[in-house]
């Protein structure tokens, strides 16, 4: 009987905790990638550790639906650089207030971060906003993004030290609306498809060393670019695929070898400097 009356407490607490944790509202696969993705990096280095040491349950219990509720009660996140806004919700700030307890966006900003991306950011497929910027990461372009994030709607890997290419498969991203890669040491000539990019409008590809002319495909982003950023790079040529485009915010300065008319829709943008150029001179 002793022995009972010790048990059943216990038991009673273990039921309710049980309960209580199957009702998070983080889906529970939700919660086991997050651990993974925590477990096999924090040990990089002291800046991804410093980056996880938030990812602990419990959870605030005022602001969780569960034990542990990474997601928390809307969309803001109980655990830093986590955010679930809800599937029919469009990407960016807040959310339709539908959630559904599915990580949504990755927000690991200014945590100077090293070494390559983390590929185990795949195991969170729901992922629309995947921002890195503002670390110390290196290495090529992270492609594997292209194929485990299908509804990826902004990818940002700015102010990290990024080398190589960007690659052509980025066109199978029909959902990509903001590509921010500027700040790091990309290099080579843009994909020939870049302008493919069926629902491209925000491009940043300033301060890397990209290299040739601008893609006649460019042509193809008429209705959608509004901002390009192209700045201290090593770009030549016209910018002639930019004139059917109604761009809003634009950059060109500190590319010697561009030349040749400029379009209007970069003449009247906002941010044109043609400095460091030959734009306005033959080529």
């Amino acid at each position: 009987m002793g022995s009972y009356h010790l048990i059943a407490p216990i038991l009673c607490l273990y039921l309710l905790w049980s309960a209580s944790s199957a009702s998070a509202f983080t889906e529970p696969s939700e919660i086991r990638a997050l651990e993974i993705i925590r477990d096999s990096n924090t040990n990089r280095s002291l800046n991804w550790q410093k980056a996880f040491d938030g990812w602990t349950c419990p959870t605030d219990p005022s602001d969780s639906d569960g034990v542990c509720d990474p997601c928390s009660k809307d969309w803001s996140g109980n655990w830093e650089h986590v955010h679930c806004r809800g599937a029919s919700a469009r990407y960016g700030e807040g959310s339709s207030g539908v959630y559904d307890g599915k990580v949504t966006t990755i927000h690991v900003t200014d945590q100077d971060l090293d070494g390559p991306p983390a590929k185990e950011w795949c195991l969170l497929p729901n992922i629309r906003e995947l921002d890195l910027d503002g670390g110390n990461q290196n290495g090529p372009f992270p492609e594997w993004v292209i194929g485990c994030l299908p509804n990826l709607q902004e990818l940002d890997l700015s102010y990290n030290r990024l080398t190589g290419t960007l690659p052509s498969s980025l066109t199978s991203k029909s959902y990509l609306q903001e590509l921010k890669v500027e700040h790091n040491s990309f290099s080579g000539r843009l994909p020939s498809n870049t302008g493919d990019i069926p629902n491209l409008w925000r491009l940043r590809l300033a301060y890397n060393h990209f290299t040739g002319t601008l893609p006649s495909s460019f042509t193809n982003l008429a209705n959608q670019l509004n901002q390009l950023t192209l700045a201290h790079n090593d770009f030549e040529g016209d910018l002639s695929a930019l004139g059917p485009t109604k761009l809003v915010l634009v950059s060109v300065h500190s590319n010697p070898k561009m030349c040749g008319m400029v379009p209007a829709s970069v003449r009247y943008a906002s941010g044109y400097n043609p400095a460091g150029t030959r734009l306005g001179q033959p080529c």
